[in-house]
C-alpha cells in the first residue's frame, strides 16, 4: 500500500474541496444529463486498473466504478436514476469524443498538459493519479542497448509517451506506428522492436496480462530529463472545453475531492497494493 501517493493525491483533492463547495449549480452538461437520464462515458479498453475487460467481456476498472458513482451523485433528488452508457473510447479518438459532445467526459490515463486543453479544445478535472514514461524490454543486451540509444523502440503515436521519448532518445530509434500498447508490446515480445515505450503503470498492466516475467526476463527502463528527472504525468478525466463548461468542470472536481464513494474507488483501483515501480515512479515525481 502507498501510503505517500494516498496522502499526496487526498491532498490535493482535500484543497479542491476548499475550492469547490459541496452544492453547485447545476451548469449546461449537468442539466443535458439530467433531462435525458443518461451519463455518456467514454472508457478505454486498453488501459489495466483504468479500463479493460474481464474473462467473461465485462467492462471493469477505476473509469467504470467511478462513472457509475458519478451517475449516482448525479441522481441525487432526482425522481428517476441518472443511467451510464459507456462508449468505447481509444487514444486516437478521445479527443473528438468529448469535443464534439458523443460522451460527456472521457476517463482513462489521460495526461493532463495545458498544450493539451488548448490544441483539443477539451478541459481537464484534477488528478487522479501519477506515473511517468518507462520503457520495458527484455533483460540483458537489450536493456543495454536501449540504456545507450542503440536500440528499436516502439511507441504509440500521438501521446506524452512519444514527445517524451523524442526529447531524449535517438529519433531514428524510435518505431510509432504503434496505434495500441497492446500492439507494442506483442511487438516486443515477438523481437520487432527492442523495447516499448509508454506510462509504467500501464506497461506492467499489459505485462502481467500478457504473463511476462518481470523478475526474469524483462525490466523497466524510466526515460529522463535533462535534469535527471523522469517525464511525470498526472492522469486527469477529459472534458468539454471552454469557460461555458468550467461549471461542468468543478461539478467533476467537487465530486472526486468530495465524494466518499469516489475515494473508496480510487483506493481500490489506484492506491492499494501498489508495486514497487509505481511506488519508484511516484517518490522521482514527487522529490523537491
Amino acid at each position: 500500500m502507498n501510503s505517500k501517493l494516498k496522502i499526496l493525491i487526498a491532498s490535493s483533492l482535500a484543497f479542491l474541496a476548499t475550492i469547490f463547495p459541496q452544492k453547485i449549480s447545476n451548469a449546461q452538461t449537468e442539466e443535458t444529463i439530467i433531462r435525458r437520464e443518461l451519463i455518456y462515458v467514454g472508457v478505454r479498453e486498453d488501459s489495466y486498473w483504468f479500463g479493460s475487460r474481464d474473462d467473461k467481456g465485462k467492462r471493469e476498472g477505476y473509469c467504470v466504478d467511478i462513472a457509475y458513482a458519478l451517475a449516482e451523485r448525479l441522481s441525487a433528488n432526482q425522481l428517476d436514476p441518472i443511467r451510464v452508457r459507456f462508449v468505447t473510447s481509444t487514444v486516437q479518438s478521445r479527443w473528438d469524443m468529448v469535443k464534439s459532445g458523443q460522451v460527456d467526459l472521457e476517463c482513462g490515463p489521460n495526461s493532463i498538459s495545458a498544450e493539451r486543453e488548448e490544441k483539443y479544445g477539451v478541459n481537464f478535472s484534477a488528478p487522479f493519479f501519477i506515473t511517468a514514461t518507462q520503457v520495458l524490454a527484455q533483460r540483458g543486451r537489450q536493456e543495454e542497448d536501449v540504456n545507450a540509444g542503440k536500440a528499436m523502440v516502439g511507441v504509440v503515436r500521438n501521446t506524452t509517451n512519444e514527445t517524451d521519448l523524442k526529447s531524449s532518445y535517438p529519433e531514428e530509434q524510435i518505431e510509432n506506428k504503434f496505434l495500441t500498447r497492446q500492439q507494442g508490446i506483442e511487438a516486443l515480445a515477438d523481437g520487432e522492436v527492442n523495447g516499448f515505450a509508454s506510462d509504467g503503470t500501464l506497461l506492467l498492466g499489459i505485462a502481467m496480462a500478457m504473463n511476462f516475467d518481470m523478475e526474469k526476463d524483462y525490466t523497466f527502463i524510466t526515460i529522463n530529463q535533462e535534469n535527471g528527472r523522469p517525464f511525470c504525468a498526472g492522469y486527469g478525466l477529459i472534458l468539454p472545453g471552454g469557460e461555458k463548461n468550467s461549471s461542468w468542470q468543478r461539478y467533476v472536481n467537487d465530486f472526486l475531492a468530495n465524494d466518499k464513494k469516489a475515494q473508496r474507488i480510487q483506493r481500490k483501483w489506484l492506491l492499494d497494493d501498489l508495486s514497487e515501480n509505481s511506488q519508484m515512479l511516484y517518490d522521482a515525481c514527487t522529490q523537491e
